[in-house]
């Protein structure tokens, strides 16, 4: 693994090490955020309101972002992503009612989407034939980071002599700083990486298939995004609904799981050399939907953690594919446009689905959110699967 990452060119290395500094921010904020919500009496309907706003917030960014395209490089609007975020992040340890939460996150999440859409972009034009490796190493970096901060969380929660919500304050600043020297990373990283063949994004006009292809990979983003978030924002109060898990046996979990989400992300470049690319995105998305099925009974606790772990192989075997498609879908001059829909719709689904998700964990009703989850997962890998890539599309036009 260490091998391959020395092939890829010095941009693409520090675009994964920027990638990693920024899942060790994300890390450490997924592992005490909701606890830090309800040590500041925020209720679970609240903390649906809080991600739900924020994330909605996070897709709107990317109507900017396209208009900003016309007149900014897209080396430029990647930095000044980077600085929103990581600026951001400085307050969110001040923040203590769902308002100010709300806008917090809203921001550090908007300057997140940004970062994801002109990064990818870049640097996916970049990598050439090597991006489904490099999308894959995007996620073994992302989740190798947050896995630490995990950890590092636990030891912190476990030991500290001081009170809860101070220690996660605690945490919170330190993610800050971690989003600070992130954006030293990505100053550098720039260097020597071309623009897009047309920054704006809105070369031609797409032709048919092409305008079907973002249909499909909105409704995709939509659904699976929407099927994610109960893992990426509701797992920890998940594990203490169904099986009373505490802030650092859910931290635990929270740092095992990665583990076992870079198998996933690794599995990806594997899956598409031997398989055909569309019947893995329709397998990932049946076994998934019957994986958070059986979750939703009441198992014991070592066959739940089981199935919660292959859920998330299948996840993150998913998304390097699904960033795949995003690029290799669409003209060069389209790539920008392809990615910010990709995020856009991605984020947008987990903001409906956490107000969803928001209302059923204020009820108790954690078995409810994953048979939801379940149907949107199949979904969107159906409609995923309609999406053809650009060398299908090319022989359509012959």
């Amino acid at each position: 693994m260490v091998k391959l990452f020395f092939t890829f060119d010095r941009p693409v290395q520090l675009f994964l090490l920027a990638t990693g500094v920024m899942g060790f921010s994300n890390g450490l904020f997924d592992a005490v955020y909701n606890f830090y919500l309800e040590a500041n009496n925020i209720d679970k309907v609240g903390t649906g309101q809080i991600y739900a706003f924020s994330m909605f917030m996070m897709s709107a960014a990317v109507v900017p972002l396209m208009i900003a395209s016309r007149k900014i490089s897209v080396k430029k609007l990647l930095l000044i992503s980077s600085i929103v975020y990581a600026i951001s992040f400085l307050a969110l340890p001040f923040c203590t009612t769902v308002n100010s939460n709300s806008i917090a996150l809203g921001l550090i999440l908007s300057g997140m989407i940004a970062v994801l859409s002109t990064g990818n972009s870049l640097f996916g034009a970049h990598a050439g034939d090597n991006k489904t490796k490099m999308f894959s190493y995007f996620f073994v970096f992302y989740l190798g980071a947050a896995m630490l901060a995990s950890f590092i969380v636990v030891i912190v929660t476990k030991y500290s002599p001081f009170e809860p919500q101070y220690n996660y304050c605690g945490v919170l600043l330190v993610a800050s700083l971690s989003a600070l020297l992130m954006v030293f990373v990505r100053f550098h990283s720039v260097n020597g990486v071309r623009e897009l063949e047309d920054k704006t994004a809105f070369g031609n006009t797409p032709n048919a298939l092409e305008w079907r292809n973002l249909l499909m990979l909105f409704i995709a983003a939509f659904l699976l995004g929407g099927s994610i978030t109960l893992v990426f924002r509701f797992a920890n109060i998940l594990f203490n609904q169904a099986y009373s898990l505490d802030v650092t046996e859910a931290s635990a979990v929270l740092g095992l799981d990665k583990i076992v989400s870079i198998f996933g992300a690794l599995c990806a470049p594997v899956l598409v050399k031997k398989y055909n690319l569309k019947r893995i995105l329709l397998l990932i998305g049946v076994i998934t939907f019957s994986v958070l099925l059986l979750q939703s009974l009441l198992l014991p606790f070592a066959v739940f953690i089981s199935l919660y772990f292959g859920r998330l192989i299948l996840n993150y075997a998913l998304m390097p594919l699904l960033d795949t498609l995003t690029i290799s879908g669409f003209d060069n001059n389209r790539i920008l446009i392809s990615s910010s829909i990709r995020q856009l719709s991605f984020y947008l689904g987990g903001a409906f689905a956490a107000m969803i998700y928001g209302e059923l964990f204020q009820n108790q009703d954690w078995a409810k959110a994953l048979i939801y989850s379940a149907i949107m997962a199949l979904c969107g890998a159906i409609a995923l699967y309609f999406v053809k890539e650009k060398e299908q599309t090319n022989q359509v036009e012959r």
